[in-house]
């Protein structure tokens, strides 16, 4: 079977292609969704409207044969397109080709006056995800909405952060006699509801960079104890975050290493905990100082100020309150193949916790950090020593 997968653009007959008319009229048959088939009949009288599923079923039992099926999707066939699902399902005997259509990010570019060409594309649809990491760290970002996640979810997110030094541009029904426009801070967008298959582009012209190196002099201070530069950095590499992981920050202090982390999870969130007032207000003025916002803080004590979050990835304890053991087995209750690390100044806070990663059968890694400073004493330059650091890495072993 020879599958022709042809992209319709936004809706409106007006931007169907040439090439895709052609395809489109040339088929046995015509597959296409509720939306596209009136149209798609005008030019094939042999088009029907059937839902992914059944169309991948179609096409599996029809394998062998010499039809020629032409599967008519909306938008474009590169992206996020039902294009991608046939050429990675179909079996043997099919073979399977794209024809590109005018794609809504495209459309929706043209009409705001957005070049795309270093425009960060995400879907949200259907995924219940967040696009305020992707905000954080791009100047411009275009993002399909719907599902779970609706264009209205995602401007209350914003306004909620705090964000309203982005401008958002949102359109629905683009082509169509009912398309509308809207643009604006997250805050003047927040009480608008939108249809569920919006799409939007959001502009940051304050995008933090997500591979800057945050110096200790970065970091507005106040009294609250901070884990070091030095420090954030090798522990940072013990994690190994991922874009996507989940982590969290349990004893957030200042929000040096929130920060620090939620800059390598730049596609997701870290999870952070703190119960000191002080350094809570501290973690939030630091946050919109740096333009750091895939953050989720909550004041309390862990573990039961970890109700609610996500299973993590990735979790630095930089201070547990005598709660250590309970905060790292509600871990991997959550996630086995979660990393665990913890930094200790005291003998004490390192015996407990080698100890525990034995009794969890965890595969343990110890490092000493010890770091010696120059400072100037007349005309000398001597080495001062600062306290040895702990840093321990704990995991489940393969």
């Amino acid at each position: 079977m020879n599958v022709t997968v042809v992209g319709a653009g936004p809706g409106s007959p007006e931007l169907f292609t040439g090439k895709m008319k052609k395809a489109v009229s040339e088929a046995d048959l015509v597959l296409t969704s509720e939306r596209l088939v009136h149209d798609m009949k005008l030019l094939n009288v042999n088009a029907k409207a059937c839902g992914i599923k059944e169309t991948l079923e179609y096409i599996d039992e029809k394998a062998d044969s010499e039809e020629r099926l032409c599967v008519v999707a909306s938008g474009d066939t590169g992206f996020y397109s039902i294009a991608s699902t046939i050429a990675r399902q179909a079996g043997k005997g099919v073979t399977v080709e794209r024809i590109c259509g005018i794609s809504s990010m495209q459309y929706f570019a043209a009409v705001t006056d957005h070049g795309y060409e270093t425009m960060k594309l995400v879907s949200l649809h259907g995924r219940g995800s967040s696009i305020v990491p992707f905000v954080c760290y791009n100047k411009s970002v275009f993002a399909l909405t719907g599902g779970a996640l609706k264009a209205s979810d995602i401007v209350r997110e914003l306004a909620d952060k705090e964000m309203d030094h982005v401008q958002v541009f949102i359109g629905e029904n683009l082509t169509m006699e009912s398309e509308r426009i809207v643009q604006g801070k997250p805050s003047e967008l927040a009480q608008l509801e939108f249809d569920d298959l919006a799409v939007m582009i959001v502009d940051n012209p304050e995008a933090a960079d997500s591979n800057m190196v945050l110096r200790d002099e970065d970091f507005i201070r106040g009294k609250v104890p901070m884990t070091k530069e030095t420090i954030r950095c090798i522990a940072a590499a013990e994690l190994a975050i991922k874009p996507g992981d989940v982590v969290y920050d349990v004893g957030a202090g200042t929000g040096a290493m929130t920060c620090t982390m939620a800059l390598a999870a730049n596609e997701s969130f870290v999870y952070a905990v703190e119960k000191k007032a002080e350094a809570v207000e501290l973690v939030h003025a630091n946050m919109k100082n740096l333009g750091i916002y895939n953050i989720d803080l909550k004041s309390g004590s862990a573990p039961e100020a970890m109700e609610g979050f996500p299973p993590a990835d990735k979790v630095f304890i930089g201070g547990s309150c005598g709660n250590l053991r309970e905060i790292v087995e509600r871990v991997l209750a959550a996630n086995e193949a979660a990393v665990i690390v913890i930094t200790a100044v005291t003998l004490e806070t390192l015996s407990e916790a080698q100890v525990l990663f034995k009794s969890l059968e965890l595969k343990t890694d110890i490092k000493c950090i010890n770091i010696s400073k120059a400072e100037k004493l007349g005309r000398y330059d001597l080495m001062k020593a600062e306290n040895p650091i702990y840093i321990l890495r704990g995991e489940k072993d393969d």
